[in-house]
């Protein structure tokens, strides 16, 4: 039987239960939620920091030694690359930046940590047991000749590399003496040999 106001009291309480379930859903998916949205917000930084890294090395023909901190600009002599270096979302850490260790670096890498440990990307850029420095990061950049290091294993340690080859084929091979091979380039743990 209705009520004057039209709803019946089973009615009342099923919208009250549906409603207690979708807060209670939300409430629980709002920390992945806000993970992945300053996850994407570390991946943005990255690429945008990226860009103007090769801005800088179109200028310089070498890519920088180091970066400043985050929060403070990035320039070279005069002219401000960026205004202000970008800091991690959740941390204010700046991001870990490794270079070629010479004068005039040819290549660089850039580090983060997803706090969402099943972004697709991660195994996309071959971090899924960690990349960088002590194998503590799971996500980075690197320029256009260089693929992110170093070699971390299942459990996470940093491994011996295995040593590529472009055989006189043109195939990559590996090879526990790169020597006997006949050629010159050798790329640790690398089986596309750079393409």
């Amino acid at each position: 039987e209705t009520h004057p106001f039209g709803f019946t009291l089973v009615e009342v309480i099923t919208i009250l239960v549906v409603i207690a379930g979708l807060i209670i859903l939300s409430y629980l998916n709002i920390p992945t939620i806000q993970a992945r949205v300053r996850d994407a917000s570390r991946k943005a930084d990255l690429h945008k920091m990226a860009i103007a890294i090769a801005d800088y090395e179109d200028v310089n023909n070498c890519y920088p030694v180091s970066l400043p901190i985050c929060k403070t600009e990035f320039k070279d002599g005069t002219t401000t690359i960026v205004s202000s270096i970008p800091c991690d979302p959740q941390t204010q850490d700046s991001y870990v930046y490794v270079s070629e260790n010479a004068e005039c670096p040819s290549w660089f890498q850039l580090y983060t940590i997803l706090e969402y440990d099943k972004d697709k990307l991660i195994d996309e850029v071959g971090c899924s047991y960690g990349c960088g420095p002590d194998c503590q990061f799971n996500y980075g950049v690197a320029s256009p000749n260089q693929n992110l290091d170093p070699y971390c294993g299942p459990e996470g340690q940093i491994g011996d590399p295995l040593e590529y080859v472009c055989d006189p084929a043109g195939r990559c091979e590996i090879y526990e003496d790169p020597e006997i091979s006949g050629c010159p380039d050798i790329y640790p743990d690398d089986p596309t040999c750079q393409n």
